[in-house]
Parts: C-alpha cells; sequence; structure tokens
C-alpha cells in the first residue's frame, strides 16, 4: 500500500558502509548489534533479501544515486561520471536542498564526480572537537561528527531536502569507542594493530591463517554497533523534530566484508575485506525503508536491489506515493567491477598468481520458487559458475551447475543513453585526502 501525500518528501539515504546482513541482529545475527534498527523495522519495510550492486563502495554508490546498475555505468576509479545523472542533482533542479556528510574519500574527495551532485559537502574537516576523535589508526572524527553536522544542517533548511549520510564505523581499521566495543578484546585491538592497513596479502599470501581474522571480525561487530547507534541518534532527533514524517528514510548497507569465509567455486580466493571477493558476505546487505508516515511494519523476501533508491527517491521528492515493496526486483544484479591499476599490481607483488583475484564475477538473484523464503543465486568466478540457494544471511548450499554465459545472458539489457563515463586519475588528489584514503586501507 502507497503511503498518500501531495507535498514534497525530505529524501535521507543513510548508508552504513561495510556492514554486511550476516552481522545484523535486525537480520538475525546472534550478537545484538542493531537494536535501533530493529526499532525502526517496526514501523518500516525491511528487505530479507537485499544484494548490493558490487562489492565495494564506489560503485555501489554510483548505482545508488544513478539508478544504473555497475556494469550500465561503468564508473571505477579511473572513470569519471559526468555531471547531471544523479538523483541529487534532480531533486536540487526541483528544488530541494543538497548535503553530503562522510569520511569515505572516493564518495566526498575523489575526482569520480559524485561529491559534485551535492550543493553542500562535509567531509573530513581541518579540526574537530576532542569527543569525536576516538581511534588511533585512523585518526579524525568518527561518524557522530557527521550525522551531528547532518543534523544542524537539516535543522537550518527552510525548505524540502535531500543527503546521504555515509557512516564508515564498521569500514576497516575497527574502532569501536568502547561503549560499542562489547565483543573485541585486547589481543583482537593487538592484532588489528600488528597488520598493515591494507591487509588482505597479509592472509591471501598465507603469511596469517585466516582463523585470525575472527578476531577482527569481534572489533567489525562492534563497528556495526557504533554505526547503528548513531542511525537511533539521527532518527529519534528527526522524530522530536516533527521531520521523520515528512521525510523517506533509507537505510542499508553499500556492501559488506570479508573474515575468510570459504568460496565455493574452483579457484574462488577466500573472502577477505572487501573489493575483490563477490561471496555472500559482501553482496547480501541490510535494507530498511521507512516511507514518509509509514506506521506499519513490512518484511519483504523477495530479491531487492539498492538502484531503485533513485527512481523511488525522485516519486518521494514529488510528493509521489511510494509502495511498500519499491525495492523488490524479479531478478537482482551485482557485478565485480574489474581489477586494474595499484590494485592488480599490489596482488602481482604478494601472491603467486594474479588471475584468482582479477577473474570477471557475476551474479544473479531469483526468487526460489521451490523454497519459501529462499533466493537463488547464479553467478560465475571466471571460468566456474554455480547456482545456489540462500535462505538467509551466510545460509547457504549448492543446488546446481551454470555457466558464465547462463549467467550473463539473464541479466536484462536496458537501453542506456547517458553521458557515462569520462576519464578520471588520482594523481590530483590532494595528497592529505590520499593520506586519508589510504589510512581506510585503500592504496
Amino acid at each position: 500500500m502507497a503511503t498518500d501525500r501531495s507535498e514534497p518528501a525530505n529524501v535521507l539515504l543513510v548508508v552504513l558502509d561495510s556492514v554486511r546482513a550476516q552481522n545484523c541482529s535486525v537480520l538475525g545475527a546472534r550478537k545484538s548489534t542493531t537494536p535501533n534498527l530493529e526499532l525502526l523495522a517496526r514501523e518500516s519495510t525491511l528487505y530479507a533479501q537485499a544484494r548490493a550492486p558490487s562489492n565495494w563502495s564506489l560503485p555501489s554508490h554510483v548505482s545508488l544515486f544513478t539508478g544504473l546498475e555497475t556494469h550500465e555505468h561503468g564508473v571505477t576509479i579511473d572513470r569519471k561520471l559526468a555531471p547531471g545523472n544523479t538523483v541529487f542533482e534532480t531533486l536540487a533542479e526541483g528544488g530541494h536542498d543538497t548535503g553530503l556528510f562522510t569520511e569515505n574519500g572516493f564518495v566526498a574527495s575523489h575526482e569520480v564526480g559524485l561529491k559534485d551532485a551535492f550543493e553542500t559537502v562535509e567531509t573530513v574537516p581541518d579540526s574537530h572537537g576532542d569527543r569525536y576523535d576516538t581511534a588511533e589508526l585512523n585518526p579524525g572524527p568518527d561518524g557522530y561528527y557527521y550525522a551531528d553536522r547532518f543534523l544542524s544542517w537539516s535543522a537550518d533548511r527552510d525548505g524540502p531536502w535531500a543527503a546521504c549520510l555515509n557512516l564508515m564505523d564498521a569500514h576497516r581499521p575497527f574502532e569501536p569507542r568502547a561503549a560499542h566495543d562489547e565483543w573485541g578484546d585486547d589481543a583482537a585491538r593487538e592484532l588489528q594493530a600488528e597488520l598493515p592497513t591494507r591487509w588482505e596479502w597479509t592472509f591471501h599470501s598465507d603469511e596469517r591463517p585466516l582463523w585470525q581474522l575472527r578476531a577482527l571480525e569481534a572489533l567489525y561487530d562492534g563497528g556495526v554497533r557504533q554505526a547503528d547507534a548513531i542511525l537511533g541518534r539521527v532518527v529519534s532527533t528527526l522524530r522530536e523534530r516533527g521531520a521523520l514524517e515528512d521525510t523517506l528514510l533509507v537505510v542499508c548497507g553499500d556492501h559488506g566484508d570479508g573474515f575468510g569465509e570459504r568460496g565455493v567455486l574452483d579457484g574462488e580466493p577466500p573472502a577477505v575485506s572487501h573489493i575483490v571477493p563477490m561471496h555472500e558476505s559482501l553482496l547480501h546487505v541490510p535494507l530498511l525503508v521507512r516511507r514518509p508516515g509509514q506506521r506499519e511494519a513490512r518484511t519483504v523476501r523477495d530479491p531487492a536491489a539498492l538502484t531503485p533508491f533513485h527512481d523511488v527517491a525522485l516519486a518521494a521528492g514529488a510528493g509521489e506515493p511510494v509502495s511498500a515493496g519499491a525495492f523488490a526486483r524479479e531478478r537482482v544484479v551485482s557485478t565485480k567491477q574489474p581489477v586494474t591499476g595499484d590494485l592488480r599490481e599490489r596482488y602481482e607483488g604478494n601472491c603467486d598468481s594474479v588471475e584468482p583475484y582479477v577473474a570477471p564475477s557475476r551474479a544473479v538473484y531469483r526468487a526460489d520458487p521451490s523454497v519459501d523464503r529462499a533466493v537463488r543465486k547464479t553467478y560465475y568466478w571466471g571460468d566456474a559458475a554455480a547456482e545456489l540457494a540462500v535462505h538467509g544471511p551466510g545460509q547457504l548450499h549448492r543446488v546446481g551447475a551454470a555457466t558464465s554465459e547462463s549467467v550473463d545472458d539473464a541479466v536484462l539489457t536496458r537501453d542506456v543513453s547517458v553521458d557515462l563515463p569520462r576519464e578520471a586519475s588520482d594523481r590530483g588528489l590532494d595528497p592529505d585526502k590520499k593520506g586519508q584514503l589510504a589510512a581506510l586501507g585503500y592504496y
């Protein structure tokens, strides 16, 4: 049922960066990592089988902002999004004030065009209060800072607004505040401090055993809990102001993270962090949508995508009704962007063979007609392919064979006639911004 309204709604996209479904208590995880999401779910639509369009921030955010699949927009670290293609630019043309609030350098600093979609951009400041500086490995303010900047900005708007708040509190390095660090211990913190910021090669080269990643997962859970607490602050503040009822609120992960999960296919490397793996731990993400004025809880178990955000936000911003299952799709596509440049060189220098890590990969999800509440995942990694039944986060088994051709043939072909992409480069990136990206493990 659509929520009736005639006035333009505010639009708030909250991206829980690197948060995977498997570690969210709102989706069944045993640790109470997302109590605020559980409260929000009582008056929202929870999509139990949502998948990210790609396995890391940049391509997934471009898909969120444009409504294009990653293989359609083609934006990577060395390609740039042309102006005029994002939902936030369209909303601004219609009278919404737009703002971006995050420390994610690929969204707010790198010259790939995402930050250009917003009139206001709040990213890593030159100085900030000590109460926000809670980390040692990644110095700078945590997500509470960006949430407070968003809340201050939105309070000053005279008309409708549209914003993206990206919270990096569950992104490596994992340094949650003590109040949220319920499962980590000194051994885990010492292990993380010993590892390089970009720790994939330490594990892929067998220098360290994969089981040590479980200690890091305990710290990650604290980061998820912290991101959830920040979301709770944002939602409660908007509610107190009376603004929540006039806001389309979309909360999602842009991708997940890997802690040593083994692949199903021959030659598929284990999931260690993100960017390269295409395991369910990277693609199955939380997605909650609260339509303006929504009161009832609903759970959608059909496959759901993040790309509908573009059209849903435009509808809400125009005062049009939003259907309760607007993010569900008959089939959902996730595609791995090519591994190029510096990243490929790092794999070549640290692994016996680079081929397992740069192999092309794509997944297509459909509802499973034979099993209630499950989806079918058909995917390939290089030349190997298979069909899986996915019952819930981390609950899957192989059910049949497949080919890469059958996966690609299942992808719906659309006539995309936009000016995408154009060349970009990180060579002109400000050294401080590149250093900040390095602290997050991107360089």
